[in-house]
């Protein structure tokens, strides 16, 4: 099974009938999800859809909700968090193997401390970058497939933040780590073994002027096999942790 979570998007579908969330959001994200959901129904029995109103909360997406104006406030998304937090939680009790989540950081103030939930397993994805790129990655997603980025807004090098999070979940396995201690980590197992430290087809880390996989230091922190996540996810764990990683050109 499937989980797509979606965030609400000022755009909707007006009239005073309560319509099902799918079908009153009209944001291009849910344009995407309605047009997969048209064209491919036997591919979608799988997929579960919910929604993060601004004004409910985590909702399902067969719910019927009526028209109105709410925005995502910090203080909004703080009040919310509970309620988010326990109905996330319930769902992560359930039999997906796959979780997609299309989700504005504005929004995800109101989710903060789901990775805590996730069980191991459980492949994450989350949309990211410019509006065009997440609407490829949601389409890919429902579709199965990787989504490849065009060449031209491919970065070389995405940059960790100043102050990252120093936490994150990979696969299941909470993280919780510096910068220093994620490098002084990779260092000891290079230097014990390094075995499948030089194989990457894409993303790479720079560890003492020496490129070694992003997936490889990624299963050094986390002591999981490189087969039991994708390199996005090892990207999304990394960047999280503090640690830059460079794409090969």
């Amino acid at each position: 099974m499937r989980l797509l979570i979606l965030k609400c998007s000022a755009r909707k579908r007006t009239g005073e009938t309560p319509l099902p969330v799918i079908e009153r959001y009209d944001g291009p994200l849910w344009q995407v999800l309605r047009s997969y959901l048209r064209e491919q129904p036997m591919f979608a029995a799988d997929l579960v859809v919910y929604g993060l109103s601004a004004e409910y909360g985590l909702i399902p997406g067969d719910m019927p909700i009526p028209n109105y104006e709410r925005t995502m406030a910090p203080e909004r998304a703080d009040a919310l968090r509970p309620q988010v937090l326990a109905v996330f939680q319930e769902l992560m009790g359930g039999s997906y193997d796959k979780l997609c989540l299309g989700i504005s950081d504005r929004y995800l103030r109101a989710m903060e401390g789901w990775e805590t939930y996730i069980p191991s397993g459980l492949e994450v994805t989350a949309t990211d970058g410019a509006m065009g790129a997440k609407l490829g990655q949601l389409k890919a997603w429902l579709e199965g497939r990787a989504w490849v980025p065009p060449a031209a807004s491919r970065p070389a090098h995405i940059a960790a933040a100043a102050n990252p999070r120093g936490e994150a979940v990979l696969a299941g396995v909470h993280l919780r780590l510096t910068r220093d201690e994620v490098i002084a980590k990779a260092r000891a197992a290079l230097a014990a073994d390094g075995a499948g430290a030089d194989r990457y087809r894409d993303w790479y880390v720079v560890l003492d002027g020496r490129p070694v996989a992003a997936k490889w230091v990624a299963s050094v922190i986390s002591g999981l096999p490189t087969t039991k996540f994708d390199a996005a996810n090892a990207r999304r764990v990394l960047l999280a942790l503090g640690i830059d990683v460079q794409r090969a050109v």
